[in-house]
């Protein structure tokens, strides 16, 4: 529990940059002004008003910009930690939305939710959190309603970010050309100067369910929904190179802006040509 016991955090993730969410937005909606919030909610949920199950909601902010695309008159999430649930519930009701999000603590596994009664279940970065995930899979299928819709934004990358020999070369390599002044870690001032391939003991002791299965994920996803559309947004390369020092890419420094814009090249090559796998996906998915 102390993992998710946090509620803020300094900008020292590839999730933190605008660019980065731009480019998000451009390599799922195929618009860097158009979040997959709103593509989804217009393609898929357009002239309804739905109810929706969110799953490891952490401190709420996915279902802030659910609920303001529109379409939801209810959205019930559930995330282990108390303190994050309790800053969700003061965001919602600072967004005037607590009407429509209503957070509690809760435990999947102990969640008693009775069959088809939500139009959408929503994950988002918390299913690589779960396990087994058949279990997990099995309790959202049965949460939906038949025409439900199972949507997901979702780290698929290596179990226990094992990652794989190619992947740490690439990212080793940009590392190597840095400049020095852009390696400097937010918490430390240390030098960051290489990725490495974490100790499975290591990855246990701190979150023991961190990735724990998120290299089936797809495999299994297929096995109990019909996934009606995926797209991929990549951080193979760009959320190990980043961690850490992700700060000193914010907007404004000239410099560093043409460092971003190749490390966005490299990986964009890497994932067009098949080298490397997106670690990342959003989908929709349907019930069989």
């Amino acid at each position: 529990m102390t993992a998710w016991a946090h509620t803020d955090t300094p900008p020292i993730n590839w999730w933190d940059l605008p660019q980065v969410q731009n480019r998000w937005n451009r390599l799922i909606t195929g618009d860097s002004r158009i979040t997959s919030y709103r593509y989804i909610a217009e393609k898929y949920l357009a002239g309804r008003t739905v109810t929706a199950l969110s799953l490891g909601c952490g401190t709420g902010s996915a279902e802030i910009r659910w609920a303001e695309t529109g379409r939801f008159s209810r959205i019930d999430a559930y995330d282990l930690s108390a303190p994050r649930i309790a800053r969700a519930k003061e965001a919602a009701e600072q967004q005037g939305l607590d009407r429509i999000l209503h957070y509690a603590v809760g435990d999947i596994y102990r969640l008693q939710i009775a069959d088809s009664s939500y139009d959408v279940a929503l994950v988002e970065q918390s299913l690589h959190h779960f396990s087994p995930l058949n279990r997990v899979l099995t309790a959202i299928d049965r949460s939906l309603k038949p025409s439900g819709l199972f949507i997901l934004h979702e780290f698929v990358g290596p179990s226990r970010f094992q990652w794989t020999d190619r992947q740490l070369a690439v990212v080793n390599s940009l590392l190597r050309i840095l400049p020095e002044k852009f390696k400097t870690k937010w918490a430390s001032g240390e030098i960051k100067k290489e990725v490495f391939r974490p100790s499975r003991w290591r990855m246990h002791y701190n979150d023991p369910s961190e990735a724990v299965e998120s290299s089936n994920i797809l495999s299994q996803l297929a096995i109990h929904f019909d996934i009606v559309e995926m797209k991929e947004y990549g951080g193979t390369v760009l959320h190990l190179l980043l961690y850490e020092i992700a700060h000193h890419f914010l907007p404004g420094d000239p410099e560093a802006e043409k460092w971003l814009a190749l490390f966005f090249e490299v990986e964009d090559i890497l994932l067009h040509t098949g080298e490397l796998p997106s670690d990342h996906i959003v989908a929709v998915c349907s019930k069989k």
